[in-house]
């Protein structure tokens, strides 16, 4: 690492990769290098706007360009390959959640020795909503009794992620939500499912309770039922303490725009920017990123540990799923 910025490249540039792309090449503290994606078109297109090179994929992005970390940004199926690929060349990653499949990759990640564990930045952007950081400091000295997570989703997302269970996808947000306010022992997981479209692989609601060893009681539902993609998420967390009880809703902005096609909530909390600086969570997150690769400190705001509580957990819920 020769400088202050961070030279950084993204791997796969498809929904959340393009947002990473465009959030990195706006950051002061990043040197956006390069992209990597398997569709041609798609890595040249998002390459040519931003004015960085277009690579064929991580193996090719890490010998041509000398770079300080990575985004992982492909598909599930491909991040094991992409962590293997960019350890290798000495950078450090942040990966898009879930970090990994569950199974032997969770096993190939705890072996990994504490130094290359350290590398990795699991990109649970959730935990760095400004809103989430006041309340875990808030409630830091409290204990816990109960949790409850409602997200929904826009139904036509499904085309974008409907071939991985929900769990895998969108409520991992939420169990790493979990994760952040109760730090006991998990005991058991329990699960409802059901199919609103019985054309998809995977059930489009789904309602999860966590029970921990101390008592402490977790409910998560998910439901990919909104009508319409106007708001890119409905969620709603409450966390009740011994002493106080917590509400947070996202997106918890206050902008509305009303449209002949109905409500526009933009969620600027995700994705916000003044005088074009972002200033939302996911520019937040790779800041943090970048702070941890310049400085050579650990990640603070969320695990690999974490992360992959959060796939086992995942994973169980989504082997619960019943048949259509």
């Amino acid at each position: 690492m020769a400088s202050w910025r961070m030279r950084l490249g993204i791997i796969g540039v498809g929904d959340f990769g393009t947002r990473h792309a465009a959030i990195a090449a706006a950051l002061p503290e990043i040197e956006l290098v390069a992209v990597a994606d398997r569709d041609e078109r798609r890595r040249r297109l998002v390459a040519e706007r931003l004015g960085v090179a277009a690579c064929l994929d991580a193996q090719n992005l890490l010998e041509q360009h000398s770079l300080d970390g990575v985004v992982i940004a492909t598909p599930l199926s491909q991040h094991m390959r992409d962590i293997s690929t960019a350890l290798s060349a000495g950078v450090h990653l942040l990966v898009e959640k879930p970090v990994v499949a569950a199974g032997a990759e969770i096993d190939q990640l705890e072996c990994l020795p504490r130094a290359q564990r350290m590398r990795i930045v699991p990109a649970h952007v959730s935990r760095f909503l400004p809103a989430v950081a006041v309340l875990r400091e808030r409630l830091a000295n409290q204990r816990v009794r109960t949790v409850r997570a409602i997200r929904v989703v826009p139904a036509e997302r499904l085309d974008l992620h409907g071939a991985d269970h929900p769990a895998m996808v969108a409520m991992v947000h939420d169990l790493d939500l979990v994760r952040a306010f109760v730090g006991e022992t998990l005991g058991h997981v329990s699960s409802v499912q059901r199919w609103t479209d019985d054309t998809r692989p995977h059930p489009q609601i789904v309602m999860a309770h966590l029970g921990f060893d101390d008592g402490v009681i977790a409910s998560v539902e998910n439901h990919w039922t909104l009508p319409h993609a106007r708001q890119y998420i409905d969620s709603r967390i409450e966390i009740v303490t011994e002493r106080e009880t917590a509400h947070l809703t996202l997106p918890s902005n206050a902008v509305r725009i009303v449209t002949a096609r109905g409500d526009y909530l933009p969620d600027t909390e995700l994705e916000g920017s003044v005088a074009g600086l972002p200033v939302g969570a996911l520019a937040t997150q790779l800041r943090h990123f970048a702070q941890c690769v310049i400085t050579g400190r650990d990640p603070s705001v969320v695990t690999l540990d974490d992360a992959l509580w959060s796939v086992r957990v995942a994973a169980e819920i989504a082997s619960q799923s019943p048949q259509p």
